[in-house]
């Protein structure tokens, strides 16, 4: 249910003109501004700041041609049919009901002062002349003005101000304000490029796509699919603009409103040049420079939902085909227009080219706009375009998450009739769906081993060999997937398909196995591959990329990457969220905490289904460790409960991330041992397969849950694992081993000068403690300091290192994790189970911990823990 529409506060921008009208330096002020920019409820703000009670009048279409006709209140007290007594008697009485408590001038506010008659017009005027009243006037820019109004401006009697538009700021404020939640930013930024800003336009345009379902809210997060309903009153609002267009500006209109921008010499080619110019000079429409030729665009977005529901079924085909002859015309008519030409000729009322929608569904998926693609995928396979048509909807409904409806469509599909080339398209990207989307990946392997004899030609067999380096890699053979990545490098004439497939698979086993510095120059091979390949594949590549930088300490290079993968989404909102998970693991790693979690938890509300996602997979995992930093257990857990439902035998790969992911969710809930041993899980896991990266990321969170036996592994893997992560890891483990203040202290200055943050601030919590163990007090009030600094820094970070820090009790490790579940309300019982202890060795931590504190009981234990 939608809350009230709140007012913002906008006065600070008007805060002179209240000072002029407060001191007497000027006798009014005129607001101008567009239809439904707030001029009205600014007016009656700026004149409720003012002592006095005030005098509204307001201009209307129904009283324009009335003599006096927005005074008619006022004329009561006269009979008088001579207007020059009629207005003197209006004055009068203005003076007199106006008058201000400290014997001054009165408030008169007049709104729609550009919809006055002329006498009315010139009542407002003397008013100004003889300084009769204070006034507040609002005027809608772009429209007629009576003379007598414009001169108040002109003659300087009243200060023109402009009441602008919402800023993003104010619409995202207003926005959470109303919803109770965040608008996903996709989302926000789409109703700020129809609304503009304007106050009005905002209201319908949410109203209007709560009504019509487009606005829905999941994951904690508003998110807006499809165009945005425009309501009745919004439509009759923005219609009165066309009411005295003439015709020929209307058809410039006609054509945008179905297809905008238009390049001027495509529009010209429609309509007269007279009529562009008519529609300018109106303001219906704007044309803009861009690079070497102009384009042609609607003043208002929402003029173009006003003219598509005005217009009636025949007149819309006959402008969409009228608009289809002439850009089918343009000699590269590239991706975007290519979308376009296709969407018009499906709905122009004639059967359309089948090869025009194949193309139009081609670009559509190369833009990520899967649903796009799939729709004009669809249309084709209905009209009988062939395999084509089918290949491209199987791919539009696999990158959507859909892998038994994609398996459906290649299923229907009979190799037996296709040539060798399409044979290798469509035997490649069936087991790629089955495997990963449909999740079944031994019918995905049986048909791959089955099938894969179909293919004989040289270059094509490349791209057999890019499919087996994705399936080694979700097999957890980073090493035979490395080997066959770098066959498909090497390869000269291999097909963008498979270079991009090879690519993806090098780059994601280099991240893991910990070859990290390899992968920027594979990543770059396969740019042109992308471009000319499924767009969403870029993504999978941009997500190891920016990992990989990030393990090898390059945070700089990380963040200018994940920001390029952002551009690259191209306002596509399954894109955008992807590129969103990728950023999550920089500022993660930098301490943005507050950030990660607003991309990551986005990405989880448009990247949900009910099927197993890696993406959902990735982004709760991120999700999880930024929570537990945050000292938000329950938080944590529930991001982890979001990675484990998407876990499963066909992404077993990602099986030491989510146990991981469990590690900091036990030691955000305090229990420690539980963290340790889902950490030395995953790192065991993470050896098994080769994932060295992964293994150092494991042990480092065992080592910094107090599990100091890494210390030899670590040491033997920062001779394997690219990068300085590994290297400290290792020496942080020793540090941690031997209670070496000073070793801690330096590693963090280390991180912090890299800009890892987070780690910076978690280690000089750790020196802290172990300075104080050491009892150089000193030292740990410094590191103590500079952890909770650093931890400010981190939107307030607060791991269980900082925690531990920030109240030295003289405890060891076990008793402190008994004292934390003492805390949490587990009965001596419970703790013994959870720790798998006997409840007397339980009873014994709890004595010594009392003894250490001096505290007489249990009770007095849980609150100094609680505290």
């Amino acid at each position: 249910m939608v809350g009230l529409w709140p007012v913002l506060d906008r006065r600070t921008a008007f805060r002179g003109a209240e000072e002029m009208l407060r001191d007497g330096t000027s006798c009014g002020v005129v607001l101008v501004g567009t239809a439904g920019v707030g001029k009205t409820t600014m007016a009656r703000e700026l004149v409720g700041s003012l002592t006095g009670d005030a005098r509204w009048i307001a201009g209307t279409e129904s009283t324009q041609n009335i003599p006096l006709g927005a005074f008619a209140p006022h004329l009561a007290r006269t009979t008088s049919r001579d207007p020059v007594v009629a207005l003197r008697a209006v004055r009068d009485v203005l003076a007199e009901d106006g008058q201000a408590p400290d014997g001054g001038v009165g408030i008169v506010g007049v709104d729609d002062a550009h919809l006055l008659d002329e006498f009315s017009a010139g009542l407002v005027h003397q008013l100004a002349v003889g300084r009769d009243a204070r006034l507040v006037v609002t005027v809608r820019s772009g429209a007629p003005v009576p003379a007598a109004i414009e001169a108040l401006w002109k003659d300087g009697l009243l200060t023109p101000f402009v009441v602008p538009p919402f800023t993003r700021d104010e619409m995202d404020e207003e926005l959470s304000s109303v919803l109770g939640a965040p608008v996903e930013r996709f989302s926000a930024d789409a109703i700020w490029s129809e609304s503009e800003g304007n106050p009005l336009f905002l209201r319908h345009l949410v109203e209007g796509a709560l009504d019509g379902g487009t606005l829905r809210k999941s994951g904690g997060v508003w998110q807006l699919r499809g165009r945005p309903g425009i309501s009745p009153a919004l439509a009759s609002l923005l219609e009165s603009r066309f009411a005295r267009t003439p015709k020929d500006a209307l058809d410039v209109v006609d054509y945008l409103a179905f297809c905008e921008p238009l390049e001027l010499e495509v529009l010209s080619e429609l309509v007269s040049r007279r009529s562009i110019e008519e529609a300018e000079r109106m303001d219906l429409v704007r044309v803009r420079a861009v690079g070497h030729s102009h384009v042609v665009r609607l003043a208002h977005p929402l003029f173009g939902e006003v003219i598509r529901d005005r217009a009636g079924v025949l007149a819309s085909q006959r402008i969409k085909r009228r608009l289809v002859e002439v850009l089918r015309e343009s000699p590269d008519p590239g991706v975007v227009t290519s979308m376009r030409i296709a969407e018009l000729a499906m709905e122009s009322g004639v059967e359309p080219d089948p090869e025009l929608l194949v193309r139009g569904a081609e670009d559509a998926i190369a833009m990520c706009s899967l649903e796009q693609g799939a729709r004009l995928a669809t249309a084709a396979v209905r009209l009988g375009a062939g395999f084509d048509a089918s290949f491209a909807l199987g791919r539009a409904l696999m990158w959507q998450g859909m892998g038994d409806e994609a398996e459906s469509v290649f299923a229907a599909v009979d190799p037996d009739k296709l040539c060798e080339y399409d044979v290798a398209r469509w035997l490649l990207t069936r087991v790629a769906s089955l495997y990963l989307e449909a999740g079944r990946p031994r019918e995905a392997v049986e048909l791959f081993r089955r099938e894969r004899g179909r293919i004989t030609d040289p270059v094509l067999q490349v791209s057999v060999v890019a499919l087996d380096a994705v399936l080694h890699l979700y097999d957890r053979d980073p090493g035979t997937a490395i080997a066959l990545a770098r066959e498909v490098e090497a390869a000269p004439e291999a097909h963008p398909w498979a270079r991009a497939s090879g690519v993806f698979a090098g780059v994601a086993a280099l991240t893991v196995s910990g070859r990290g510095l390899e992968v920027g120059a594979l990543a770059s091979s396969a740019w042109e591959a992308i471009s000319h390949g499924d767009g969403l594949l870029r993504f999978h590549i941009g997500y190891f990329e920016v990992q990989a930088l990030t393990l090898v300490g390059r945070l700089a290079a990380a963040q200018a990457t994940a920001a390029r993968y952002r551009d690259l989404a191209a306002g596509q909102p399954n894109s955008a969220a992807l590129a969103d998970v990728a950023s999550g693991v920089v500022e993660l790693t930098c301490g943005r905490l507050d950030d990660a979690a607003e991309h990551l938890t986005e990405a989880l509300a448009v990247l949900d289904r009910d099927t197993r996602s890696e993406w959902m997979l990735l982004a709760a995992v991120s999700l999880c460790q930024v929570r537990a930093a945050q000292g938000r257990p329950e938080d944590a857990a529930a991001a982890l409960a979001i990675a484990e439902r998407h876990s499963g035998p066909e992404l077993a790969f990602f099986d030491p991330l989510v146990d991981i992911a469990r590690a900091w969710v036990a030691g955000a809930d305090g229990e420690v041992s539980a963290a340790v041993a889902a950490a030395r899980r995953g790192a065991d896991l993470a050896a098994e397969s080769g994932q060295f990266a992964v293994e150092v990321l494991a042990l480092d969170v065992a080592t910094t849950f107090g599990d100091y036996s890494t210390v030899e592994r670590l040491g033997a893997l920062e001779t394997v694992v690219d990068g300085p992560f590994a290297e400290a890891a290792a020496a942080r483990a020793r540090a941690l081993a031997k209670a070496d203040g000073p070793a801690l202290d330096a590693l963090a200055a280390d991180f912090e000068r890299s800009g890892a943050l987070l780690a910076a601030a978690d280690m000089y919590a750790q020196a802290a403690t172990a300075y104080s163990r050491s009892n150089d007090r000193r030292g740990e009030l410094s590191a103590a300091a500079k952890a909770h600094w650093l931890a400010s820094r981190c939107d307030g970070a607060t791991t269980p290192a900082l925690a531990k820090a920030a109240r030295p009790l003289p405890l060891t490790d076990r008793e402190r994790e008994v004292a934390v579940l003492v805390g949490r309300g587990l009965s001596n019982k419970d703790i013994a189970r959870r720790l798998v202890l006997s409840v007397r060795t339980v009873e014994g931590h709890i004595y010594r911990a009392c003894e250490k504190l001096a505290l007489s009981h249990r009770s007095d234990l849980a609150k100094l823990v609680q505290v």
